[in-house]
C-alpha cells in the first residue's frame, strides 16, 4: 500500500500498515515504521507488543538495536481481513466520489459542453479522464489536455495529448474545463487575459 496523506490514520489503518512493511522487510526499525505512518517510535512500539501479544507477530532480537521481525500465519490471516475491510471502505468512497463528478459532467452536458479541453495535466484532469472513460453513459469528449509545462506538452494523459495554450485554435471544441485545483485561479485569469471567451470557460472548483 502506498502512502497516503490524504486518509485519516485509524488503529485499524495502523496496524494494516504494520504488518504489511514488516511482511515486506523483516529488517525493518521501527523508526522506519515511525516515519512511514507518520507516529512517534514509543506508539510504534506499544503496538508491536501488542500485535506479539496476540501472536501477529514475532521478534527475533540479536540486540538491542538488532531485531528482525516475522508476520506469523495468524498475522496474516489478519492483514488479510484487514485488507478486505480497507479495500470496501475505499470502494465506498470512491463510488461517492465518481457520482459527484459524473454529476458535474451532466451538468456540463445539459450546458451543450460535449467535445471539450481540460487545462491542467495533474491528478485531476487523470481522473476526469479515467471516469469519462470508463463510464460508457457520458457522451464527453476530451479532445486534449492544456499545460503550460513544456515537458509535459507532447505527451499523453492516459488518451489525450498535452498541448500548449498557443495550440488551441487549431481544434474545434465547446469549451476549456479547468482541472487545476492549485492554479484554478491563475489559469481562468490566464485564458481571460488570452480573450478566451469566459462563456466557454468551466470550473470544476468554482
Amino acid at each position: 500500500m502506498e502512502n497516503n496523506s490524504f486518509f485519516k490514520p485509524t488503529p485499524l489503518y495502523k496496524e494494516f500498515m504494520i504488518l504489511d512493511l514488516i511482511e515486506k522487510n523483516k529488517d525493518i526499525t521501527q523508526r522506519h515504521i515511525s516515519d512511514e505512518l507518520g507516529i512517534a517510535v514509543s506508539m510504534v512500539n506499544k503496538y508491536l507488543d501488542e500485535y506479539e501479544e496476540k501472536k501477529l507477530i514475532k521478534r527475533k532480537k540479536y540486540s538491542t538495536k538488532t531485531v528482525e521481525y516475522f508476520v506469523t500465519k495468524k498475522g496474516i490471516e489478519r492483514k488479510r481481513y484487514l485488507n478486505i475491510g480497507y479495500l470496501h471502505s475505499t470502494q465506498k468512497l470512491y463510488d461517492s466520489a465518481k457520482e459527484n463528478i459524473v454529476s458535474f459532467l451532466d451538468q456540463m452536458i445539459d450546458k451543450g459542453f460535449k467535445n471539450i479541453l481540460l487545462y491542467g495535466a495533474g491528478e485531476v484532469a487523470e481522473i476526469l479522464l479515467q471516469t469519462i472513460k470508463t463510464d460508457n453513459s457520458i457522451p464527453i469528449n476530451v479532445l486534449a489536455v492544456i499545460d503550460d509545462d513544456k515537458d509535459k506538452q507532447g505527451q499523453y494523459l492516459l488518451t489525450a495529448k498535452v498541448i500548449s495554450l498557443d495550440e488551441i485554435n487549431q481544434i474545434e471544441h465547446d469549451g476549456i474545463l479547468i482541472s487545476s485545483y492549485t492554479n484554478n485561479e491563475i489559469i481562468l485569469n490566464k485564458l481571460l487575459k488570452n480573450t478566451y471567451s469566459g462563456n466557454k470557460i468551466i470550473q470544476f472548483f468554482d
